[in-house]
């Protein structure tokens, strides 16, 4: 998955053109190219991209004036900040919610699309992104129909993709309430299908997804208080990123989830990928957590529980 290297999303203008053959001749919109692009396989049998970090081997170098310096002591020569959670959290506005101005669904554009035009939509894309085996596509190359997730709201390891939802981490009316009303349809579709942020769009359960629904951590958490570190880092960062306000009693979920935290936040492949885009890190080797390196049966799965 491609990073996003500047702090702040890209604006751009809507495109209008038409879609992958491989489902309709529908017309859809498409965000903004961005410096990278996905490259992504064409042929029915693939691999997955997906490598995760298994330790917290990796090394600090000197902070460049261009990188944001938030959670760098004022003289420090790239040593992370010991009050980082003081200095994430303070990255949010806090604001009330807008509530006045009414969400309409069908505003923020017509859902996953195909932005390179492989006929991969964004959803297919995660699912192969976020696989932990080789995924299987079907006759025509452009959806998931195999492959192995991991979810971390429940703890639990899927294999078939019609049990998964992908969740926008930051879900679309809780934006809508929190900034992102007044946004231009361009960001909001943008934010919709946003594949630079790794954190933005993850594979999850089904139940999971409409269990938390667009409530936020003041009021759903995931089941998995392994992952509450992590959750309220990718809520606060997103948050922060696409400069969308907390309420107070939102922002004192983030700082009582961050508590779970015994150090750093564990370093995921979502964390490691925050750490090198910030400069905090000079290399890395990827490879699988101690949770997705069960993947082999379910019976192992069973014996972690």
């Amino acid at each position: 998955m491609t990073l996003r290297t500047n702090f702040l999303p890209l604006f751009g203008g809507i495109l209008l053109l038409v879609a992958c053959s491989g489902e309709s001749d529908d017309t859809r919109f498409v965000i903004p190219q961005v410096e990278e692009s996905i490259d992504l396989p064409t042929t029915v049998k693939t691999t997955s991209t997906v490598n995760l970090p298994s330790t917290t081997t990796y090394s600090l170098v000197e902070v460049e004036n261009n990188e944001p310096e938030f959670l760098y002591e004022e003289v420090s020569t790239g040593e992370l900040s010991t009050d980082w959670r003081g200095d994430l959290l303070a990255e949010l506005r806090i604001a009330e919610p807008d509530f006045e101005t009414l969400y309409i669904r069908e505003e923020w554009g017509p859902g996953w699309i195909d932005e390179n035009y492989n006929c991969i939509s964004t959803r297919h894309e995660v699912l192969i992104e976020e696989s932990l085996e080789e995924v299987a596509l079907d006759e025509r190359g452009c959806k998931v129909i195999e492959g192995k997730w991991y979810d971390y709201y429940l703890n639990k390891f899927l294999d078939d993709p019609s049990d998964l939802d992908i969740d926008h981490m930051v879900p679309l009316h809780n934006a809508h309430v929190s900034g992102a009303s007044h946004w231009p349809l361009e960001t909001k579709i943008s934010f919709y299908n946003d594949l630079n942020d790794p954190q933005h769009l993850i594979a999850v359960s089904s139940s999971a997804n409409r269990s938390k629904g667009s409530r936020g951590p003041e009021v759903w958490r995931p089941e998995n208080q392994d992952y509450w570190c992590q959750y309220a880092y990718s809520w606060i960062e997103i948050k922060a990123r696409w400069n969308l306000s907390v309420s107070d009693i939102e922002f004192d979920a983030l700082e009582e989830m961050l508590t779970t935290c015994e150090g750093l936040p564990e370093l995921t492949y979502w964390f490691s990928n925050w750490l090198l885009r910030k400069g905090a890190m000079s290399s890395q080797e990827m490879s699988p957590t101690e949770n997705e390196q069960v993947t082999e049966s379910e019976e192992s799965y069973v014996e972690d529980q």
